[in-house]
């Protein structure tokens, strides 16, 4: 098989290490994002949003704003086709708003100024309606409804393995606990920005997104056009983080706009309208049962889910795959409510669910560690799952598949030893005196790698020079790093003769996008397919002019040569030169899970907190985090995902957690200054210590595995888990503001100490 030769030859660029090709421009300002472009003639759009968390439009009249000299074009829902948007149930323009910041309407205008003069202009009459924000509430008898079929998104997801009500009574010890985590807000740098512009009946769009195909998808189905009609650009996007891995609104509101005016739209979206109208991290509430026996089997354990979906969904979410993956637990049940309430649009966001759970079932598992006596990694390394343990292949809870590639007991022991596990005591605080206390905490996660369509194609020129083009996008992952070294390796070229075209849906073949640890998997996998094309093809023109068969010819350091003779050789530009056109190989690849042997990507991350019992404080003195990589392509890039990852996931301890007014819906804290996000002053990146962990594995490229998403997963547990080890505080609700930290300091005083 091609993928057992490449990991047994020596490898000459994967491996190594040095910063992302495009730093430069990115740093410099050369790079251009969708929000620095200029077209000529180009109109500036504005939207209108609805001040009310539900309501049905019972009248709009543009008639005045349409007046306003400036002003080119007005759209409302009339002029939206009733198409919902790409996986959604949204359209881009309802008749009824179901969150408080909704599009109701939106203009272009010649500048920002008569944009901002005209949306006031646009009566609206509204029949406001009663809305619910609590998901849970959302399912009780007379509770507002959101769609004619109800508040729930199809039936509950029920995943059952063995007999959890006869497995809890087989156990010796049994706890049931509750965890929360709120809506949260973990979106990019880069504000949203569409530009629309029409040629004809042919559409391109410049869009902030991690997947062109998908918005094009999306647009040939509001506009009912061909495929060929619509392109899709996104050179340069300022991060993701899942809020635009999937078509919004705002790619056909640029583009209804447009087509009304008739010249290039551009709308970008402010901070607040980021935050309200982008996609949001799902709100959970997380009843979790969980029974060992009494020597450290874990043997049942019974999940209940309700997942605050929002208003509309950006395709799907519910928790992942902690509780079914990662342990081996012969009675286990999954039961998921995803529930729609009139607060913003819910969507995938780094990790798309998995923090969340692995918040609850991690922190479950520590208590009960400690409730019996044992070391908490000790404990998980007797229940992880390891190499030809059944594991699910699909989404149906099955274990049909087997493990491979596995190594989360690694991470656990190099982790551990890495941070001194040793010096962690078994009591609370152990024995440490004045306001300050330590703990050491840990968190186990894994997730797989994605799949689905991927596709690129790369083309040597006739200098010998190389380019690599895909239609997802680099959103901060070094992917235009990753997928040249590929390339590179492939074809034995130079890494400095290779560059890579990203997000451009006209020039790549089709690709599912940048999200769900699938670029370097699967995306990977095509740019290796195409260039081994492209070699083929070049051995082939070699050959006959070293007058030796293809077999018998090989590439390196942009050399041809005789295998068996290296003095036989021509450099690789003579050999195009004299073919005299250039080559181009095309890559088109699908991850399916059909595959019996599952390979999954484990971590394990371990925290030493600093616990101030005055103020409520906790400050992270040490970060480990342990991954299984794979094959590592670029240790750099490698580490620079697992610091970011760790730091995001530590930043939903701290804030992020969007708050909305029980009186009327709308959101308090839509802006940076209220939501206050964490900033590098927040937490020193040089406080965490990444362990790459190298793990040749059998599908992806080179034995390469994704690890976009893991490294945010644990944070929230790990956090949690040190707490208690420091001061004897179990914090089950996100974030672990300081308020919350001395109410549980407080309860856990004695009755007669707190009323003294």
């Amino acid at each position: 098989m091609a993928q057992q030769q490449n990991t047994t030859r020596t490898l000459r660029v994967i491996g190594g290490d040095g910063p992302v090709i495009d730093a430069v421009e990115r740093v410099t300002g050369q790079a251009k994002y969708t929000g620095d472009l200029e077209l000529p003639g180009m109109l500036v759009a504005r939207v209108l949003r609805s001040p009310h968390a539900h309501a049905r439009i019972a009248g709009i009249d543009t008639s005045r704003a349409e007046a306003l000299p400036g002003v080119k074009a007005v759209v409302t829902h009339k002029d939206a086709a009733k198409v919902p948007i790409w996986g959604n149930r949204q359209r881009a323009l309802n008749e009824q708003v179901r969150f408080a910041g909704e599009a109701v309407a939106a203009i272009a205008a010649v500048d920002e100024e008569t944009a901002a003069k005209a949306l006031p202009l646009i009566d609206v009459k509204y029949e406001v309606l009663p809305f619910v924000l609590d998901p849970e509430k959302a399912l009780e008898p007379g509770a507002p409804q959101l769609f004619a079929d109800g508040n729930l998104e199809g039936q509950p997801r029920v995943l059952i393995r063995g007999d959890v009500e006869r497995g809890l009574a087989e156990c010796d010890r049994v706890i049931e606990r509750v965890y929360h985590t709120p809506t949260m807000w973990s979106g990019s740098m880069e504000p949203r920005a569409a530009i629309a512009q029409w040629e004809g009946n042919k559409l391109t769009v410049w869009a902030s997104t991690q997947a062109p195909c998908r918005v094009q998808t999306n647009l040939t189905g509001q506009f009912n056009l061909p495929d060929s009609q619509v392109r899709v650009i996104a050179s340069y996007v300022g991060g993701g983080f899942g809020t635009k891995s999937a078509a919004h609104v705002d790619e056909t509101i640029a583009a209804l706009l447009s087509r009304k005016a008739r010249r290039p739209v551009k709308l970008q979206y402010s901070r607040e309208e980021e935050i309200l109208d982008s996609n949001t991290r799902f709100e959970t509430r997380v009843y979790v049962k969980v029974g060992v026996k009494r020597d450290m089997t874990l043997h049942a354990m019974d999940v209940k889910a309700y997942i605050n979906q929002g208003a509309y969904h950006v395709r799907l979410g519910g928790l992942g795959n902690q509780a079914t993956h990662i342990y081996r637990i012969p009675h286990l049940r999954t039961v998921q409510y995803r529930v729609h309430t009139n607060v913003p649009n819910t969507g995938p966001t780094r990790g798309v669910g998995d923090p969340q759970e692995t918040f609850a079932i991690d922190s479950a598992l520590d208590e009960m560690a400690v409730e019996m006596g044992w070391d908490p990694v000790e404990f998980r390394l007797k229940n992880v799952k390891r190499n030809g343990d059944p594991i699910a292949r699909g989404g149906s809870g099955a274990e049909d598949g087997r493990l491979v590639a596995q190594v989360t007991d690694r991470c656990l022991e190099e982790g551990a030893a890495r941070i001194d596990w040793s010096r962690r005591s078994t009591l609370p605080g152990g024995g440490q005196t004045g306001p300050r206390a330590r703990g050491l905490g840990v968190a186990v996660t894994e997730r797989g790698n994605g799949g689905g369509l991927a596709g690129a194609s790369v083309t040597v020129n006739l200098d010998g020079s190389v380019v690599v083009f895909y239609a997802s996008t680099d959103i901060g992952t070094g992917s235009r790093t990753t997928l040249s070294m590929i390339a590179a390796e492939t074809l034995g070229v130079p890494l400095a003769s290779v560059r890579a075209v990203a997000g451009d849906t006209e020039v790549a073949p089709y690709d599912g996008g940048s999200y769900g640890n699938r670029t370097l998997y699967s995306t990977g996998r095509a740019v290796e397919a195409a260039a081994r094309d492209c070699l083929d093809d070049i051995l082939a023109t070699a050959a006959p002019m070293l007058k030796a068969s293809p077999a018998e010819v090989e590439l390196g350091d942009a050399v041809v040569r005789v295998k068996a003779d290296a003095s036989r050789s021509l450099p690789l530009r003579d050999v195009m030169q004299r073919r005299g056109r250039s080559v181009v190989g095309d890559g088109s690849v699908t991850q399916s899970q059909a595959e019996t042997n599952v390979e999954r990507a484990a971590g394990a991350h371990f925290v030493e907190v600093e616990v101030d019992r005055e103020t409520g404080k906790i400050r992270i003195l040490r970060y480990v985090s342990a991954h299984d990589v794979g094959q590592p392509i670029n240790v750099t890039v490698v580490e620079n995902q697992i610091e970011g990852g760790t730091i995001q996931g530590l930043a939903l301890t701290q804030a992020e957690e969007l708050r909305f007014d029980a009186r009327d819906g709308r959101c308090l804290n839509a802006s940076f200054l209220d939501l206050k996000p964490p900033t590098m002053l927040d937490f020193d990146a040089r406080r965490i210590e990444p362990i790459v962990i190298a793990n040749i594995g059998e599908q992806g490229p080179y034995g390469a595995k994704g690890l976009g998403e893991n490294p945010c997963h644990a944070g929230m547990a790990a956090v949690a888990n040190a707490v208690y080890n420091a001061v004897g505080i179990r914090l089950r609700r996100v974030p672990f503001t300081r308020a919350e930290v001395l109410r549980a300091l407080a309860e856990q005083r004695p009755a007669s100490s707190r009323t003294a």
